[in-house]
């Protein structure tokens, strides 16, 4: 009995040590802001531990999208497939439960929400007709009708569909 006590502090000052070391390297960290409560604008209330942002860069607290679109034009510092649409969103003033309504576990929204406020695919499809080397929101094999989330993600880094077979080298919003 006396040694399995002996093992158990030893145990713990072993787990102490090591939850020291994982702190105080970056590995673990306390858990971030809830994205619930971060106002748009204010990078820091997730950003915590690594920079979002240049030192340099203009305090964010009170800005939206279109304070960013000031200075991050589409010819200068171009904000495309720099940050995830969920950013692009909340920075417009589109919330979690404009989209997903409330629910604790929210799924993958459906397109039909997506054009309700992007307009539909064939007006996005009007809008990129000059893309080249060609069009990314209509093509021989799905029309207008390929469904938004195979290329815009929200919560992760948004990707090319058309990749997987094709080298159309598009940054994707």
């Amino acid at each position: 009995m006396e040694k399995r006590k002996k093992n158990l502090k030893i145990a713990a000052v072993l787990f102490g040590a090591v939850l020291l070391v994982a702190v105080s390297s970056g590995l673990w960290a306390a858990p971030k802001l809830a994205v619930s409560k971060a106002k748009p604008g204010d990078c820091a209330a997730c950003h915590v531990d690594k920079k979002a942002l240049p030192e340099k860069h203009p305090d964010t607290k009170t800005m939206d999208m279109k304070a960013c679109r000031a200075c991050h034009t589409r010819d200068n510092m171009s904000l495309t497939g720099k940050f995830p649409g969920s950013h692009t969103h909340m920075l417009s003033g589109v919330n979690c439960v404009a989209c997903h309504g409330k629910t604790k576990q929210p799924e993958e929204v459906a397109m039909e929400k997506c054009v309700a406020c992007h307009g539909s695919t064939a007006k996005l499809a009007e809008k990129t007709k000059d893309v080249k080397p060609t069009n990314p929101h209509t093509s021989p094999h799905y029309g207008t009708e390929l469904d938004c989330n195979l290329c815009h993600k929200q919560h992760a880094k948004s990707e090319n569909y058309c990749a997987q077979c094709h080298k159309f080298d598009y940054k994707v919003p």
